[in-house]
């Protein structure tokens, strides 16, 4: 089978829409140029002087400062104490402190704030302008002041940029100084208001207490009572009365139940005695005997018995005794009954006539408490503000402003440059412009191949795959058959139109060594062996041999021993020992190479081979370089060349093409080795879809 030779053509003109592309291949660079720009501006800035900038630092702290009572000391608890600090900074950068600024540094006489002082130079046909007027000037020196608040205190950071750094210290001590003054006067004055205000309103309730005290005279003369004794004597003796009444009563009512108890006690004498007489039950107790005895001796002897007269006359006359005693204590029962009635009765009377006249006294003396109360809380009011007139008093001879310089402004040693971002913004925009134009120029410089369009466009040549880098080429199509490499080894396969029955002897050539034509011979030929093709592959780099470290065959005969004569063909193939690859190595004579491959031994083997293998893989020195690369791809059917992308320059490609060409070797087209997955990605080539992440799902490197 015949392929024709490809035509080679002239570099042609990149078009408009490839400079983005050259923008995304160079994107680094351009950052680079975008950031260091910037950075040379902003040393230039630094060393070039522009204004000064001095600062002083103020700390507000009105707790001592504030009068509890007063008007200020309310307002100032009112409102929000970040709210408070930060109207300060307005206090220090206001426009009368800016026109006190202006009168006391002489700014109508610094050619800076005065245009009209300044040099004008010759021939000047503008007319020389106004001078401004003092508060076009205090205008211009509020504008220069920066106040600043740190968050969540009360310290104020108060700049002020001016042209020399003397007038920028100057302009910041002063305007701390006249807040100070500021601050002292408006607490003097704060405490001279409140002190009017306590001395006013102290007459009035001097007043008003003079007018309470004559209203209670009247009153206590109007009741007829002298400091309110009268009403609480009667209280007193109501309570007397009221605790005699309750002794009453319980007398009463121990009196009566005694009585109650002695007429109960239904004829038992012995149990109204007991009840009202006590001390009558020793008589009957010896009644009780004297009837036992009566009553013994009855039973026993006579009548007449005189032991039996004697008991009874003693029984009669103990019995009349006990019977008197009885009605002489019943008699003195009802006495008591009736006479603690009656002492109970007297002092409910008299209770009710002390709690009438304490109702009526209460009644009368109600006005007068009123006003006593009244005169007391006067009283008291009168001397609390005669003691706060007398602290203010104290207070205003040591008057103190409500804040205090912490650090005063010192004389600038650098300036600062008021043109920052306007200068910034341009050199970024010019860092953005050289990048662009230096991507451009690197790419211009770069002659290396980086798609299989560009070997189009230059060469005319085919690239039939775009081989990634990875690591152990030689077996990432066994290990990994579905990766990206395997697929691409597929796509190179397809390209060539290598299958079964064709017998092809294919040459992989490179332009110069390092380009990966060794590797990517014997991946393709493992990759077809795999696949069930017959296939041999023949390391024809006879100066320089490297199948003998990738199959492990070190000393073995190969290709140059055979075609000496040496050894046989048989005793020359090695078998591959992961797959059903036929080798043939370079040999031990490498001497004469060249010679070799001119003599008639060489095509009368590939005439052997092609008729008992589907595919002939020869491994070719480098064309450019010897010229046994080149006669052993004239000898083979059709060439392979091998690029490294990214690395080899045009012109080695070109010069490699054209000793091909004028060897008379038919060049089946090109394939880029050692494609950097990452970069090639980016760049945005047409051939660079194979590395997009879409498809990320048909390559794996696990199956």
């Amino acid at each position: 089978m015949s392929i024709a030779l490809p035509s080679l053509a002239l570099p042609a003109m990149r078009p408009a829409a490839a400079q983005w592309l050259i923008l995304r291949r160079h994107w680094r660079l351009v950052l680079a140029c975008a950031f260091t720009i910037p950075a040379l501006a902003a040393i230039a800035l630094a060393i070039l002087p522009a204004s000064y900038s001095a600062t002083g630092i103020v700390l507000y702290d009105p707790a001592g400062a504030a009068v509890p009572g007063s008007p200020s000391a309310a307002l100032q608890n009112s409102l929000d104490e970040d709210a408070v600090t930060a109207s300060q900074g307005a206090i220090i950068a206001s426009l009368p402190a800016a026109t006190t600024i202006v009168r006391q540094l002489g700014l109508e006489n610094n050619p800076v704030f005065n245009p009209a002082l300044r040099r004008r130079f010759p021939f000047t046909l503008l007319p020389r302008p106004a001078p401004p007027s003092r508060m076009e000037l205090a205008a211009d020196v509020q504008s220069r002041f920066t106040i600043s608040v740190l968050p969540g205190s009360r310290v104020i950071s108060v700049s002020f940029s001016a042209p020399s750094p003397q007038l920028a210290a100057d302009g910041v001590n002063l305007a701390m100084q006249l807040y100070l003054d500021h601050e002292r006067e408006t607490s003097f004055q704060a405490l001279t208001d409140a002190q009017d205000w306590l001395e006013a309103h102290s007459a009035v309730v001097q007043q008003q207490l003079d007018d309470t005290e004559t209203a209670l005279a009247r009153a206590r003369a109007g009741a007829g009572m002298v400091q309110g004794a009268q009403a609480s004597l009667t209280t007193e003796t109501a309570s007397r009365l009221a605790a005699s009444l309750v002794e009453a009563q319980a007398a009463l009512a121990m009196a009566q139940a005694r009585l109650d108890a002695a007429n109960n006690a239904g004829g038992d004498a012995a149990a109204a005695n007991a009840a009202i007489a006590p001390n009558l039950l020793p008589l009957r107790t010896q009644q009780a005997e004297l009837t036992a005895q009566v009553r013994s001796l009855a039973s026993e002897y006579g009548a007449d018995y005189p032991p039996l007269a004697t008991a009874r006359a003693q029984l009669a006359g103990l019995t009349g005794q006990i019977t008197a005693e009885t009605i002489r204590e019943m008699d003195a029962a009802r006495t008591e009954v009736v006479a603690d009635q009656a002492q109970v009765a007297t002092l409910q009377t008299a209770l009710a006539q002390a709690r009438a006249q304490s109702q009526t006294e209460d009644e009368e003396a109600a006005p007068v408490r009123a006003l006593e109360q009244r005169a007391a809380a006067g009283r008291d009011m009168l001397r609390a503000m005669t003691l706060q007139a007398g602290q203010l008093a104290q207070d205003a001879s040591l008057t103190k402003p409500d804040a205090r310089i912490l650090s005063g402004a010192a004389v600038p040693a650098h300036p600062i440059s008021r043109h920052a971002p306007l200068v910034f913004g341009a050199s970024l925009m010019l860092g953005l412009c050289l990048g662009v134009l230096l991507a451009g120029l690197l790419d211009t410089l770069d002659t290396s191949l980086r798609s299989g369009s560009e070997l189009r466009a230059e060469f005319g040549l085919i690239c039939h795959a775009l081989l990634p880098e990875t690591e152990n080429p030689a077996e990432a199509s066994l290990l990994a058959p579905f990766s990206l490499y395997a697929e691409q080894l597929r796509a190179l396969r397809t390209g060539l139109g290598l299958g079964a029955g064709q017998s092809r002897v294919l040459a992989v050539t490179a332009a110069r060594p390092g380009e990966g034509k060794t590797t990517l011979c014997i991946s393709l030929a493992r990759a077809m062996a795999v696949s069930g093709l017959k296939v041999l592959a023949i390391d024809g780099d006879l100066r320089q041999p490297s199948f003998n470290a990738v199959f492990g065959i070190d000393g073995k005969p190969g290709l140059a021993d055979h075609l000496t004569g040496q050894v046989a063909l048989a005793d020359c193939v090695v078998r591959d020992r992961l797959t059903p690859l036929d080798v043939l190595p370079a040999g031990t004579q490498s001497r004469a190479a060249l010679n070799l491959f001119l003599s008639p031994a060489l095509p009368a083997l590939l005439g052997i081979l092609r008729e008992d293998y589907d595919v002939v893989l020869l491994d070719a020195p480098p064309a450019f370089a010897l010229a046994e690369g080149r006669v052993l791809a004239r000898l083979a059917d059709a060439a392979l060349l091998c690029v490294r992308w990214g690395h080899t320059p045009r012109r080695v490609v070109h010069g490699a093409i054209t000793l091909l060409h004028e060897a008379g070797v038919r060049l089946a087209g090109a394939a880029l080795t050692r494609v950097n997955v990452k970069a090639h990605g980016r760049s945005g080539h047409a051939d660079a879809e194979f590395y997009a992440p879409r498809y990320g799902g048909y390559f794996s490197k696990d199956r």
